[in-house]
Order: C-alpha cells, then sequence, then structure tokens
C-alpha cells in the first residue's frame, strides 16, 4: 500500500489547525414507547445491566417495556477552542542494548500517547465541558474511561477521498482541575486507548463520516 503524501506544496508548512482531535462518547435515553423498528432491530438498542449498558441480544426481538430499553446517540466535540498550544505526546518506552560488537540497538516496546489541553476553559455550549463537570460532581470516575477519539490529520487527502483519520477506541479523558482567576479553567488531559483503526473523515467537522480502511 502506497504511502500518501502530504496534499502541500514543496516546502510548504502543515498549519497547526490541520491536526484535529476530536472527542465522541454516547448518551442513553430511556424509552417509553415501542420504537417503530423494535420487532427488526432489536439489536440496535440497549438495556442497563449491573450500571453498565448492554446490546438486546436474542433470536428475536423480546417483548417491549417501557422505561427498560435506550436508544443511544454519539456526541462529538473538536477540542481546542481557546486552548493556545497542544500536542499529542507518545511517551516511548526504548530499550538499548550494546552487543559484544559495540554496536548500539533500540528498540521501542511501546508508546503511551497522551494529549493535555490546558486551558481547557468552560465555555457556552461545550458538550464535552458539560459532560465532564457532570461526572465530576457524581464522582462517577468509571465513566472517564468510556470515550473515543479521532486523531484527524487534514494534511494528508482532500474533501473527495478524505482525510486520513485513526481513531482510538476506549480512551480515558480525565480532569486535572476546576478554577482559576478572571475565567473558570477544567483542563483535562486524554490517555489514547492504542486500539486504533485507521480510516478517513469525509469533512472537517464534528459531524463527519469515518470510513475504516480496507484490510487485505
Amino acid at each position: 500500500m502506497a504511502v500518501k503524501q502530504f496534499n502541500l506544496a514543496k516546502g510548504q508548512r502543515a498549519e497547526r489547525k490541520s491536526l484535529i482531535t476530536v472527542a465522541e462518547w454516547f448518551e442513553y435515553t430511556v424509552l417509553a414507547t415501542e420504537p417503530a423498528d423494535w420487532s427488526d432491530d432489536y439489536g440496535d438498542y440497549y438495556e442497563k445491566i449491573d450500571g453498565q449498558y448492554v446490546k438486546v441480544s436474542g433470536a428475536s426481538a423480546p417483548t417491549f417495556e417501557a422505561n427498560k430499553y435506550y436508544s443511544q446517540a454519539a456526541e462529538r466535540e473538536i477540542l481546542g477552542t481557546r486552548t493556545p498550544n497542544s500536542a499529542v505526546e507518545y511517551n516511548p518506552d526504548i530499550e538499548t542494548s550494546t552487543d559484544i560488537r559495540g554496536i548500539n540497538y533500540t528498540d521501542v516496546n511501546k508508546t503511551q500517547p497522551q494529549q493535555s489541553f490546558d486551558p481547557h476553559l468552560v465555555l457556552g455550549g461545550a458538550k464535552l465541558g458539560a459532560k465532564l463537570n457532570d461526572i465530576r460532581r457524581r464522582n462517577a470516575v468509571s465513566e472517564l474511561s468510556q470515550f473515543n477519539f479521532y486523531i484527524i490529520t487534514a494534511f494528508v487527502g482532500d474533501a473527495t477521498n478524505g482525510y486520513e483519520a485513526e481513531m482510538h477506541t476506549g480512551c480515558t479523558c480525565s480532569y486535572t482541575s476546576i478554577g482559576g482567576d478572571t475565567n473558570v479553567n477544567f483542563p483535562i488531559n486524554i490517555y489514547f486507548s492504542n486500539v486504533i483503526t485507521t480510516g478517513t473523515v469525509d469533512k472537517l467537522s464534528d459531524d463527519f463520516t469515518f470510513t475504516p480502511d480496507v484490510t487485505v
């Protein structure tokens, strides 16, 4: 598979805004009435068992009960508003050794990528901030590890064929403090899972469609 080149003129520098981090999480809405597609698509709905949302399963649709089943909807937000500087730090675990001939060898055992957003201000309309604040006030810390994150490299690809992206599933997004001086700062750290699906997105807004790469 050929490596795609940067969509930049020779020597042109990629602007920081072309490296985009997007948060994704899921909200669940309890159903009071039976959905129209329940009999055929019951597997797209969820039941809350021991605090976890589990997909409805079985050979056929169970009898619908009000306030027992849930629908799922994805929420997304592009990160970086009012944050002047942020980078994905890979934190490689590097092991070096020297053989009997005096030649040095280097092995990268793993990477532990993370990204910080500080400041990450409390802003009107900020969906992720509202989600994290709800988790904070309930001290529901287990929910901090239920996020997906996309890293979109808009300097590879185009609007016609898609921009290269990677989806990290099962990531942690934690808040480090809340407060500040004039404005309320709510800085966050992202810990990427390294469970990666590569693909493309069709647009550079949070309503994109992610298409996984075809592997052979």
